[in-house]
């Protein structure tokens, strides 16, 4: 099977240059990379940062100037940057790399092409922005946990030029839930019957923005589920293939209830044929029994 063709576009004007590395090993895991920008303005303190940082992983830099004081056209370049390379169809995956909530549009408009958002940023994102990706993944939360084989070192920040003008926050950020709210939730998932594992963990991911089992210190979604086995049935066996494994799951308090369920019908089927022979056998010695006399009768009548 071919390849996905992965296009990273980088708010380089809010995402520092230490997720660097992390950036590029998590999009590697989706596919081929074929394109690789950074849009910011050129007179922006963090964007002069990422300089050491573009040419060692291969960053197109898309700086622009701004015509106007503190006012960057960075955001309006990478929009229109993102619908040329969907009207081109030269990619598959488009990885949105920000915490910019002004984003949501582009990220709906380029889902109704037909492409995959992958959304990364910090954990100040706005969720409406989350919740418009496919996948949002937490660049710090990640970063913290130890998700990047190679870390870069934080360089310092130049202060902003004029911190009067300050950006409205969205009241409503990510909220990174606890290890039980996960496990109910996926509870919450499974019906009464097996359900394939990498189908509920799609789900988890879609209804839960920054969901990460690295968060909760787990290696992968099937090891997230084992360690809760006083919660969950795990059934794994070859696929069709003879090759690859196929793991599924099931709320072991369903099972539990259904194994009960068949062990009371199966008490009650062994207890309806007792009665129904004892019936039987009180019936048949008085059906024997009445039918000579009643011939009797009839012939000293007829005599």
């Amino acid at each position: 099977m071919d390849e996905k063709r992965i296009a990273i576009l980088i708010d380089g004007d809010n995402i520092s240059q230490k997720y660097a590395s992390l950036i590029k090993e998590e999009a590697d895991k989706y596919g081929d990379i074929t394109l690789f920008k950074l849009y910011g303005s050129i007179n922006s303190p963090t964007v002069r940062q990422w300089m050491p940082k573009m040419p060692k992983y291969g960053i197109t830099p898309e700086l622009q100037l701004s015509y106007a004081n503190n006012k960057s056209i960075a955001d309006q370049a990478l929009t229109i940057d993102a619908m040329d390379i969907l009207y081109r169809n030269i990619v598959d995956v488009f990885f949105l790399v920000t915490s910019d909530s002004d984003f949501t549009k582009l990220v709906y408009r380029l889902k109704e092409s037909g492409k995959n958002i992958i959304g990364m940023g910090e954990s100040k994102t706005p969720e409406s922005l989350a919740q418009a990706c496919n996948e949002f993944k937490l660049l710090d939360v990640l970063f913290k946990a130890g998700a990047v084989k190679t870390k870069e070192p934080e360089l310092p920040i130049a202060p902003v030029e004029d911190p009067s003008q300050e950006i409205p926050v969205e009241a409503k950020v990510i909220e990174i839930p606890s290890e039980k709210a996960i496990v109910d939730k996926i509870v919450s998932v499974l019906e009464d019957d097996w359900e394939n594992l990498a189908n509920v963990g799609d789900s988890i991911r879609k209804s839960i923005p920054g969901f990460d089992v690295r968060n909760y210190k787990y290696s992968s979604f099937s090891a997230f589920v084992k360690a809760h086995r006083d919660i969950f049935d795990v059934d794994e066996k070859l696929g069709p293939d003879n090759i690859h494994k196929v793991v599924n799951i099931r709320n072991r308090q369903d099972s539990m209830k259904a194994q009960k369920n068949e062990n009371t019908a199966q008490d009650k089927q062994q207890i309806k044929p007792k009665g129904k022979q004892q019936g039987k056998q009180n019936s048949k010695p008085r059906s024997k029994q009445s039918r000579k006399p009643r011939k009797s009768a009839k012939k000293q009548t007829n005599e």
